[in-house]
């Protein structure tokens, strides 16, 4: 190889090497920019148990909040292997007779008033939430139909009868068409931050 062909080489490897150290820092700095946002969050959810209900942290990653405070759950969601089949189509969260219910999201109340026999709020999500509607029972609404309520807005209150726990909890359901629901716990919890490695 002449000395023509060894700069060449040379040169080359030094680019190389060049471009990696560059990969490298821009993969650190992304990696720092990911930790920092994540401890924020960590942070802010850490100061209070009321704190993980704060705007604040949803806007970290939570699409949803719990509609009570100091939200403990005694019923998981069981969806049925058939939209016919017995299941549990919702979360059963601890409340005492009289406890604020607030909007999980934004919505509006679509419908107060009883449903065989059971006390029902609901409320309609926009398309930011993909068009979910929330039930809520026992519940009984203190807006009326058609108002537009803010996420974490109070609109109802934990009251009536129901076939869930007795008066001891209230039910939340989250349908996603007709008869499709989803896990309400699962629009609670932090979404995972993927980071896509520089190749």
């Amino acid at each position: 190889m002449n000395d023509r062909g060894r700069r060449r080489r040379i040169l080359h490897e030094l680019l190389g090497r060049r471009r990696d150290k560059e990969r490298r820092v821009r993969f650190t700095m992304a990696c720092m920019a990911c930790v920092a946002m994540l401890s924020a969050c960590a942070a802010v959810m850490v100061v209070s148990p009321a704190s993980a209900h704060s705007p604040s942290v949803a806007a970290c990653s939570a699409m949803m909040r719990w509609p009570v405070e100091q939200a403990r759950m005694v019923g998981a969601f069981d969806a049925p292997d058939k939209p016919w089949l017995p299941g549990h189509r919702g979360v059963d969260l601890a409340v005492v007779e009289g406890a604020a219910v607030v909007a999980p999201a934004d919505g509006v109340v679509a419908f107060a008033g009883k449903v065989a026999g059971k006390d029902v709020v609901t409320i309609r999500h926009g398309d930011a939430q993909g068009a979910l509607t929330s039930t809520f029972e026992p519940a009984v609404a203190e807006k009326a139909v058609g108002t537009r309520v803010g996420k974490g807005e109070r609109f109802a209150h934990a009251e009536g009868e129901s076939d869930h726990c007795d008066g001891e909890c209230l039910h939340w359901g989250l349908k996603t068409g007709e008869r499709d629901y989803a896990d309400p716990a699962g629009k609670v919890r932090p979404v995972r931050i993927g980071l896509k490695t520089p190749r």
